[in-house]
Formats: C-alpha cells, structure tokens, sequence
C-alpha cells in the first residue's frame, strides 16, 4: 500500500527531483566526449572536437533541467581545459574559442529548455490523463451499482484505489447522524468529519485546518453538504496542493452522485407516498359510491319484509329474500376486491406463489361465476396438456371470475359467455367472450384505470374488477387486454410459464 501511495503522488507531481542515476548520467556524457577527444586529438580541430560535446549536450538535454545544465556547462569546462589553447587551463587564447564555447554554451542551455519545457508538458498531459481516468473509474464503479450503500461502498473502494490509502464515505442518516462506509475495517474519525461537514472545508494534511492530522477530509461540497470523504495517511506524509486538488475533485463527483442518488430515492418515496394518499382516497371516495347502491336494496328489501310481510305473497317474499341474497353477494365481491386491491397496491407486496394446474384454476373461477350467475350460459373451453405456472390460485381465480361476471353482467339476457384457455407464444392465455352490446367507444386500456366503470349507466358492478383484473396480471408478470368483437367483446389475460420442475 505505501508504494502504491507514493507512485501516485509522483504521478501526480509535475516537478519531480532528479535522482542520483539522473546525474550519473548527465556527468558520464562529458566523459565520453572527452574520451572521444582524446582519441581524435592531432588530427581534427577544436571547432571539430566541440562536435563531440555538442553529441554530449545534446543527449543529456533529454534529461531533467538541472542535470542538462550541469553537464553542459561540464562539457564546456572540459573542452576549454583539455584542449582550447592554452591547454591544461581554464584560458582562452583567442577570440574564435570564445566563440566556439559560448556558441556551445548557448545551444546546451537552449536545447535543456525546449526539451524541458516539452518534458513539463508531457508531464502535464500525463497527470491531466491519470486524473481523468480516476474520475471516469469512479464514475463508473458507481453507476454499475444500485442503491445508496452500494454506491457509498463503491466509491469508497474506488477512492482507495485512487489514493493509495484507507478512505471512508460519512453520510448525514435520516436522523441527522453520520454513518460511514469502508471497505477496510480502520478506524475512522467521526468528529472530524463531522466538522468538516459542518464547515464546508477540508481539514487534516495538506490542509489550512489541522494540518498535524494523520487524515485529510474533505466535505461534498462547501454549503449543505450531506457527508465527507475522510482519507487516512501514514507518519509525517503530507499530500502537496496538486494532489489534495485531485482528491477533492474525487470527493465532488463522489458527492454529487451520493446526493443525486438519495435525493432520486427520497422522491421515489414521497411519490410512493403520494399515491398511496392518492389510491386511499379514491377507495374511500369509490366505496361511498359503490356501496349505496346493494346496501340501499338490501335495507329496502328487508324493511319491505318488516313491515309488509302480512301483505305480502309467498312470491313476492321468495323475490325480495331473493334480491337481499344478490346483493348481499355484491357487497362480498365488492369486499374481495377492496381487499386485494389494498394489498397489491403496497409496493412491498408479495404473492404467496405455488405451481398451479391452469385448468384447476379456471374451474374454481367459471364455478363460482355459475353459482352467480345461475341463468347464463358460461362455457369453459380448455385444451389438456396445458403447462403449470406459478400463481396465487385465489387472486388469479378471482380476477378471472371478475372477468367472467363483467361478461355476464354485460352480455345479453340471457347471458352466453365462453372462456377459452390455450397456449401463446409467452406462455398461456384466457380469453373471456361475451356476445352483448360490446366495449363503450374510446381506448379500451381506459377500463382498467382503477374504480372507472366501463360505461356510465351499465347497471351494476363496482368498477373494482377490471382493475383487479390488470393488477393481478401485472404481479403475476402477465398483462390483461380488451378488444371489439362482432358481436360483443373479448378480455384476454396472457400469463408466462416459468420452466417448471420435474415433480411439478
């Protein structure tokens, strides 16, 4: 971890020391040029020997500034010692071997520069490119996660990466607590991340606050920060500005995708919220209407009987006891899908799933319409060898029986309903025909929207089923349709099968 730690703080740092090798190489170069010299000296002229060292300054300019420069001006005092009349002295004798030193001089030094200049360019690019791809791993290793603690505990892991040191995530909780997350079990400092948090500024090494700290923290942001990124460091280290500059970029983007995060699952929640108060209200507002209705017919039938019974025929008595009993049953299925319309409305809501028999299912579903419905004609056409799926038999019994007492209570008189399962290419299908006036005009996905009747003046019916229909569907993984047909009109239930076991 340390020589992970150190390697980034050179990566980063744009004016690096020369190393002892770096001088090596810079004093070997007038060395070789002197030795060059030395082999040709009698048979080529100063100007000529001055070529070896301009080879010599020309590649140690190649190196860092300092090291270039001394062995510049190294191979320029050797050239004038060794062999620039008067030999064996620092003299010059003559106004052309002044030239020739200076001339070489000058290009020594000049080349150093452009060449370092380059070098420090370089090495921006460099440090540029590093810092880029820190932030674009950090960006990525959050967005490859789900939720706010798998974010956090990415972002710490990446953030390790990127400093070569322990860090730690703080966020502000809901109760205004901080809670922290690391993917090292170090020991972090609450307090200071409490205050930089609370401050809006960096605190620790490498900072004005607290410098002697063995940490540096810094806050997501400098006003209404909802956390802190807080970086352990070893003795006596002590991050430069360039550095702390990178890391405190790490810890805005960090901070921002925290904060975006959580902001986007706190609207999540007060939208749930919302529409949960919005869903309450239009069931109490459905059932204040939909109950006055077989509550009014069963108070007027029983009072008949109180009140009248002396007058009344056997007859008359067997059709009022006869209406009580139809409405009575009216309010049980209206209470049935009050019910499951408030369980699958909760978004935490589960279905107590097994492997279901199709066929047994729409048996359940077409008996109990029968017993409804005891002057329709309810066909059921189901072919053998259906597949099982996985389903909760009573919700999706009782959303096909929904189905069936829509056709029936909107199919003719006498009523005549077919419902036909088969296979499709997701799975199997119900469909539920009914030969009567057929579907209102307009968009047929309108009548499922919750507690809407299909058509205003249809006697009957709570508006609930339908909707029942489509969330019972929908948390089976299947979808509900509705179409024209002549005459009449057709609802379709599609469902998937899993891959069932063998023992299924």
């Amino acid at each position: 971890m340390e020589g992970a730690y150190d390697g980034h703080m050179r990566r980063i740092k744009l004016s690096p020391r020369t190393s002892p090798w770096e001088w090596l190489a810079a004093l070997s170069a007038p060395l070789t040029a002197t030795a060059a010299s030395f082999w040709f000296d009698g048979s080529m002229s100063v100007a000529g020997l001055s070529m070896f060292y301009m080879a010599a300054v020309t590649l140690a300019a190649a190196l860092p500034q300092p090291a270039a420069a001394g062995s510049a001006l190294a191979s320029v005092l050797a050239l004038n010692f060794f062999f620039v009349p008067p030999r064996r002295s620092l003299a010059v004798g003559g106004s052309e071997y002044w030239w020739i030193l200076l001339s070489l001089l000058a290009l020594s030094f000049g080349l150093s520069a452009v060449l370092g200049s380059l070098r420090r360019r370089r090495e921006e690019a460099d440090a540029a490119r590093a810092r880029a791809s820190d932030l674009h791993a950090l960006a990525q290793s959050m967005a490859d996660v789900d939720g706010f603690e798998g974010m956090a505990l990415a972002a710490a892991s990446r953030l390790e990466v990127a400093t070569g040191r322990p860090c730690a995530i703080f966020a502000k909780d809901e109760t205004g607590g901080l809670s922290w997350f690391a993917t090292q079990g170090r020991e972090f400092h609450e307090r200071a991340a409490a205050w930089a948090i609370e401050s809006g500024r960096p605190l620790g090494a490498g900072s004005l606050a607290w410098p002697e700290l063995r940490l540096w923290c810094a806050p997501f942001s400098r006003f209404g920060s909802a956390g802190a990124v807080q970086v352990l460091l070893g003795d006596g280290e002590r991050p430069d500005s360039q550095t702390t500059e990178h890391w405190l970029s790490l810890v805005r983007q960090a901070g921002l995708a925290l904060e975006r995060e959580r902001a986007a699952a706190a609207a999540m929640r007060s939208e749930r919220t919302a529409q949960a108060e919005a869903a309450r209200n239009t069931l109490l507002a459905s059932l204040s209407h939909d109950l006055r209705t077989p509550l009014a017919g069963i108070v007027g039938s029983a009072s008949a009987l109180r009140t009248q019974a002396a007058s009344l025929s056997e007859a008359q008595k067997g059709k009022l006891l006869e209406a009580i009993e139809y409405e009575a049953r009216d309010l049980a299925v209206m209470a049935d899908n009050v019910l499951q319309i408030a369980r699958l409305s909760q978004p935490s809501s589960e279905l107590a799933s097994q492997w279901e028999s199709i066929e047994d299912v729409l048996g359940a579903a077409v008996a109990r319409a029968r017993r409804r419905w005891p002057t329709a004609s309810i066909q059921l056409k189901a072919p053998p060898g259906l597949p099982p799926l996985r389903a909760e038999a009573g919700l999706l019994a009782q959303a096909l029986a929904n189905l069936v007492d829509n056709a029936a209570r909107h199919g003719g008189s006498p009523a005549k309903v077919v419902v036909q399962a088969g296979r499709s290419r997701e799975g199997v299908f119900v469909a539920v025909r009914d030969f009567g006036a057929g579907l209102p005009e307009g968009d047929p996905t309108e009548l499922f929207a919750r507690w809407k009747r299909g058509q205003a003046g249809r006697a009957g019916g709570s508006g609930l089923g339908l909707a029942i229909c489509q969330l019972a569907a929908q948390a089976h993984g299947g979808a509900v349709s509705a179409k024209r047909c002549d005459p009449g009109s057709e609802f379709r239930i599609d469902l998937p099968v899993p891959a069932a076991p063998e023992d299924a």
